[in-house]
């Protein structure tokens, strides 16, 4: 055997060096950190205080969970009755409710995965945990008990709508109006010159500042309301959005008349259906939308 062999053989391994953490690294370690900090010391107050026990005697939707650690495995396994369990800690930490603090913090415990994707889908807004965790306490104390099986995407979707406003500090590059302004624009008929159509000096395409800074009068939170509660479909929720999306591209490009029917027609040829088909489903949604809306004001007052 020869030298050059044994060296070979005898040479201890060496491990390669260790890549020094990126700052990205590190903040996501403590964010990690602290969560887990935040579930561990909840779910020891609650069983030395025996509170989860009392939830589960007074809310039915809990009674299948033993503490809160099971409740976030199942809610990561996402079994069948993790979507009532959550509906049921939001019901106990809503202020119309059992305005219990510690089970909305439970509620933050089990969407944490949740609140770090939106966390990650704002990064560029310079959005952080923190602000995600705050939003989402508010939406739960402000929640209604009876949000159903859809409380978790109902509560991320409207943490990530009112971080995306202006009025929450954080400048959007696509242009806003309120609600009244934009139903009103809808209820006035195709000449009304209302609604989307503003002229050119009024707006401004790179800071959109909304007419109203007032939560209640956003309209993307109207929409997904709608959705969840029924009011509406998806798909003309969708037929709105793309009516809307073709009028920006219209004022855009400086075309300034005419760009709600402009609109219908482009958006009518897209599904091969006529501007007046387009016409009626609009209507017909924008109609079950201004009847509904004193209910919804009334639920998110």
């Amino acid at each position: 055997m020869s030298a050059s062999t044994l060296a070979i053989q005898t040479t201890p391994p060496t491990t390669a060096p260790t890549a020094p953490a990126t700052p990205a690294a590190r903040v996501e370690r403590e964010r990690r950190r602290g969560q887990g900090a935040l579930a561990t010391a909840l779910a020891a107050s609650l069983d030395r205080s025996g509170k989860w026990e009392q939830w589960r005697q007074i809310e039915p939707r809990l009674a299948g969970f033993a503490d809160l650690q099971e409740a976030v495995a199942r809610w990561r396994r996402r079994d069948d009755e993790c979507y009532e369990m959550l509906a049921g800690l939001v019901a106990l930490g809503s202020r119309r409710g059992g305005d219990d603090d510690d089970a909305a913090l439970a509620v933050l415990v089990v969407l944490a995965d949740g609140v770090n994707r939106v966390a990650g889908q704002l990064s560029d807004l310079l959005c952080e945990v923190g602000d995600v965790h705050a939003m989402v306490w508010e939406e739960v104390k402000a929640a209604e008990p009876q949000l159903g099986n859809r409380a978790g995407r109902y509560l991320l979707d409207r943490a990530r709508q009112r971080l995306c406003r202006p009025a929450a500090g954080l400048l959007t590059r696509v242009e806003t109006t309120s609600l009244d302004a934009w139903l009103a624009g809808e209820a006035g008929g195709e000449g009304a010159g209302t609604g989307l159509e503003r002229s050119v000096e009024d707006r401004d395409l790179t800071v959109a500042i909304p007419d109203v800074e007032d939560a209640v009068e956003d309209l993307v939170d109207l929409l997904v309301w709608a959705r969840e509660v029924g009011v509406i479909a998806p798909g003309e929720i969708d037929l709105l959005v793309e009516l809307m999306a073709a009028e920006h591209e219209l004022l855009a490009r400086g075309e300034t008349k005419r760009t709600r029917e402009e609109a219908q027609r482009i958006v009518g040829e897209r599904h091969g259906v006529t501007m007046r088909q387009i016409r009626r489903r609009r209507d017909q949604t924008t109609a079950r939308l201004r009847e509904a809306a004193p209910q919804y004001l009334e639920a998110i007052a």
